[in-house]
């Protein structure tokens, strides 16, 4: 009878107990992993990818402003060097109620180079800027000399007068006076259709 009702043994209930305590350790420590990967690991890589992209979306969006910001920089500096040369540019234009101004400068420079000059400004051409282009025909009678130096003079003006078409000829022939018979007397007419510009 004694060996039907055997009592386990301490040694074995011992066995037992500590199997099962290394299999509950065990899940236990699988499920502390899980635990630490699912609610510490995963949200803090989820975390740092958010954090990551927005340092990227930032940088991008500085290296934008930056290269906005050297574009604006290198805008001003132009300004600063053009708004020195507005006052050059200013003088080329003729201000409309300067005209007659504008007809003494080039009587001027025909008498200045020995030439006879005849002016004829046409009407002004339609224009949506803020200059008005005006046509402008000059006849000229003098030495071959004298005539390029009146073209050298006219180059040299402050106000624009762009050139389209330049014609010489040979004129009638004059009688030199003591001063140009050195100079080569022959009279040369020259005809020069040009654009000036008015504001």
């Amino acid at each position: 009878m004694k060996n039907l009702f055997k009592v386990a043994q301490p040694k074995e209930l011992l066995e037992l107990g500590l199997k099962k305590k290394i299999v509950i350790i065990f899940i236990v420590f699988i499920v502390l992993i899980f635990s630490v990967v699912f609610f510490i690991i995963i949200p803090t890589v989820k975390d740092i990818v958010d954090i990551k992209d927005e340092i990227e979306y930032q940088r991008v969006d500085l290296e934008k402003k930056y290269i906005k910001g050297q574009n604006i920089k290198k805008i001003s500096e132009k300004l600063k060097e053009i708004e020195s040369r507005i006052d050059l540019l200013d003088n080329v234009f003729v201000n409309s109620d300067e005209s007659l101004g504008f007809i003494m400068l080039l009587e001027n420079q025909a008498g200045g180079s020995g030439i006879n000059q005849k002016i004829n400004l046409l009407p002004p051409e339609e224009s949506n800027n803020f200059y008005k282009k005006t046509p402008l025909q000059l006849f000229t009678q003098g030495d071959f000399i004298n005539q390029l130096k009146y073209l050298i003079s006219l180059e040299k003006l402050e106000k624009y007068i762009n050139i389209k078409s330049l014609e010489i000829s040979r004129g009638a022939i004059k009688n030199p006076s003591p001063e140009e018979a050195g100079a080569g007397g022959d009279n040369f007419n020259m005809f020069i259709l040009a654009d000036t510009y008015w504001k």
